[in-house]
């Protein structure tokens, strides 16, 4: 005779399959997040390894979001890795000033003498980035 099942109450195979397929979902879900987190890492270190670049001149645009766009004015000089200027952000003496710096490959990270600006992305002429929150940029350098 076969064993009555009561109804709604899984079998014993049933709750062993339950067992053995959770920590499976959880490990499946911690492999994907370091997968992720690798090729963010990788994504990175082409960046910083890439050549030095060459930020040396004067970059004009603007910042800004949402219809509102205020001009910015970024002059560097450049000394290998090391970048000194000044930054002039229209209607912001907050945010404009002598600026020094650095550069590893594309990524530029400058500041001033109160602050420090995110670091910022340079690819040839332009430089993009969101120096301060909410204030997203982009500079491309006059010829």
């Amino acid at each position: 005779m076969c064993p009555r099942r009561r109804h709604g109450v899984p079998t014993r195979k049933a709750q062993e399959e339950t067992i053995i397929k959770t920590p499976t979902i959880v490990l499946l879900a911690l492999l994907s997040i370091v997968a992720a987190g690798c090729a963010a890492r990788q994504a990175e270190i082409a960046e910083e390894s890439a050549p030095t670049a060459n930020l040396a001149g004067e970059w004009t645009g603007s910042a800004g979001t949402g219809g509102v766009f205020i001009p910015v004015t970024l002059t560097l000089t450049q000394s290998g890795t090391a970048v000194k200027g000044t930054i002039s952000v229209g209607g912001r003496p907050d945010y404009s000033g002598d600026v020094t710096g650095s550069v590893q490959g594309e990524l530029v990270k400058l500041a001033l003498p109160e602050t420090t600006l995110a670091q910022l992305r340079v690819k040839q002429d332009t430089i993009t980035g969101e120096p301060f929150p909410g204030l997203p940029l982009n500079l491309r350098r006059s010829r």
